[in-house]
């Protein structure tokens, strides 16, 4: 029965092969049509002359690079017998005998390849343990392609070690993964790894260009380096991308178009805005993104392009070179580089790498990517620390330093006193006779801020109680404990402490006493640990000056005889008087048997820090 549709040409018994897109159509065979990676197949072509091919790679480079299909060729070279049947293990196979056709359309008995992404537990690698024992059936070797290995479980890995460490000749294993750092060390230990590298941007171009020409489609130059750069050195994605914009523009691809596919911008329109920016345009700049949004840039691109222009500028600044870009673009750059200095580049490109953080999380891109080139222009212009430096070195002494003027600060409230009415008449006159003649010097009125008061030192101190009273007085009450019951001192002097210690610190007590006592008596402090033996903690010393002031009490005959009076009190604290106080009798009849026992003795002696709660003296 004839068929309705019009003759195109092709027999109904003969439909049309289905499409096959240009990542696979042109999916290399061979390691010569391997792009960019040199060192992999001097290795593998070397190994295998030399005959000393490992039996276990693993393949790692970022998506679309060609792992696995590296993989496929070492398993089609092992494998190959040529077409006459007499072929030996090559990087070239013939492609044309039957283990090469095999392994090409994933139906080989002997080359097993698994996604470990879908394949994770020790069940699926105990299948592969169990496999290794039997000699292939057909091939030359048994070859376990495992992709993506670093999805594996770690009992899965554990179980594989053995097999992979001390596999049987005719086994050979090879791994690819995107994410080497995931693989134990133990497994990576036994393979021999390759790193696949990322294509060049040229590089990448010329291959493309190859491919379009082979498939009939028209492309500029600019086209090709935009699609070449947006692939990031992926060999795949470029294909893709050249799938893409071969069906938008129908084989006709113009730079103008791939932009807009790839939602970017057109490169002179970033160039633009960026230079806007830089001189401290935020409006230009800001119309300049609005119309590349309309023209369908995505925000975020946008600023990409832009830190992408502020790098290169600053690789020109900076002596590099920049080769492959167009003339228009290498020459905006240098012009961009001559004009501004090195050290505004690098504090716009932080800037915008802020930015780009920004605007990729922000709800708005837009209104995020405004905000960043008001920011940009905002700073342009701002003098760098550079500059600062060099203005001040250039600046006189003279110009430097303020006039002096009367201290006119409030006094400080110790100082602080009511006047006495009798003084006051005295006091108004004395202010007169110093405010009056700065007055009447003065052709017109000046206001001169205060110069800024110097901080006030501390001296150095000169023992152990002044230290810790300096910590104290600083509200250190941690380091100032720890200076009294665990440090014991073995070297105080100026600018230099010694300790030891006999209960662990914290690894940052030394460096925090050296800090604070710098920042305190403006002077350069070293403290350290050693191990020599030091003198009695602060704590220690209170303690025995506490015991003998008990001792010398307990010998005086007043004591005595107050303990035979009273033969139950106790004394629970000793409280050293600056001088010796009379009671007298009233006092002593009206304070109900309290009785304050005085040591004449002009040294405060201390409760030891250790003690948990402060008894009050109870003599009777």
């Amino acid at each position: 029965m004839p068929s309705d549709q019009p003759n195109t040409g092709n027999s109904s018994d003969q439909p049309t092969a289905p499409y096959r897109v240009l990542a696979r159509k042109y999916r290399p065979i061979t390691v010569d049509e391997l792009i960019g990676q040199d060192s992999l197949v001097q290795t593998l072509s070397n190994a295998l002359a030399m005959g000393r091919l490992a039996h276990a790679f693993i393949l790692t480079g970022l998506r679309g690079i060609g792992k696995t299909t590296t993989a496929r060729i070492i398993a089609k070279g092992l494998n190959c017998i040529g077409a006459d049947g007499k072929g030996q293990p090559t990087l070239t196979p013939c492609g044309v005998c039957t283990h090469c056709t095999d392994i090409a359309n994933s139906r080989h008995v002997d080359v097993l390849e698994m996604d470990a992404a879908s394949n994770t537990g020790v069940d699926d690698v105990r299948d592969i343990i169990d496999g290794v024992h039997y000699a292939p059936l057909s091939a030359r070797y048994k070859i376990y392609i495992i992709d993506e290995v670093h999805m594996l479980s770690r009992n899965a890995f554990n179980a594989l070690l053995k097999t992979l460490e001390e596999p049987p000749a005719s086994v050979k294993f090879v791994f690819a993964t995107t994410e080497i750092r995931k693989v134990p060390v133990t497994v990576l230990s036994r393979c021999q790894r390759f790193d696949l590298r990322r294509v060049g941007t040229d590089q990448m171009a010329r291959h493309l260009a190859m491919i379009a020409d082979k498939e009939q489609i028209s492309i500029t130059e600019p086209a090709l380096k935009r699609l070449a750069r947006a692939a990031e050195g992926s060999v795949r994605d470029a294909l893709s991308l050249l799938d893409q914009a071969a069906a938008l523009t129908s084989n006709q691809i113009e730079d103008d178009a791939v932009a807009a596919m790839l939602g970017q911008a057109g490169r002179m329109d970033a160039i633009t805005i960026v230079k806007a920016a830089l001189a401290g345009n935020p409006d230009a700049a800001m119309t300049g993104l609005d119309q590349a949004i309309k023209s369908g840039a995505e925000p975020i691109m946008v600023i990409a392009d832009m830190l992408d222009y502020i790098h290169m500028a600053s690789r020109i600044a900076a002596g590099g070179s920049i080769e492959d870009l167009p003339e228009t673009e290498q020459a905006e750059l240098h012009d961009m580089a001559s004009q501004i200095a090195l050290s505004r580049l690098a504090r716009a490109w932080q800037i915008m790498l802020k930015g780009h953080g920004e605007v990729n999380l922000a709800p708005d891109p837009h209104a995020a990517a405004d905000m960043v080139l008001i920011r940009l222009a905002h700073v342009a212009n701002m003098p760098t620390p550079g500059d600062l430096v060099k203005k001040l070195k250039d600046i006189s002494p003279d110009q430097l330093a303020p006039p002096a003027q009367p201290d006119t600060s409030a006094p400080k409230a110790s100082e602080q006193h009511t006047p006495q009415p009798q003084d006051k008449e005295q006091q108004d006159t004395a202010s007169s006779d110093l405010v009056a003649p700065n007055l009447a010097d003065q052709d017109e009125p000046a206001i001169t801020a205060p110069a800024p008061a110097a901080p006030d030192l501390m001296p150095a101190p000169e023992n152990m109680t002044q230290l810790a009273q300096i910590f104290e007085d600083h509200g250190e009450l941690k380091l100032a404990a720890y200076l009294k019951t665990r440090i014991r001192p073995v070297q105080l002097d100026a600018g230099r402490f010694e300790f030891s210690t006999d209960k662990p610190l914290d690894e940052s007590t030394p460096g925090q006493i050296a800090y604070l006592l710098s920042e305190w008596t403006g002077m350069r402090w070293i403290v350290s640990v050693t191990s020599q033996s030091g003198s009695d903690t602060l704590n220690e010393i209170d303690q025995q000056k506490q015991q003998a002031l008990e001792d010398r009490l307990n010998a005086d005959p007043m004591m005595q005889m107050a303990r035979d009076t009273f033969p139950k009190a106790e004394i629970h604290k000793i409280t050293p008087l600056t001088g010796m106080v009379m009671v007298d009798d009233a006092q002593s009849d009206d304070a109900n048997g309290d009785v304050t026992a005085n040591a004449p003795t002009n040294e405060p002696i201390d409760k030891p820090v250790d003690e948990p709660n402060e008894k009050t003296a109870d003599h009777a």
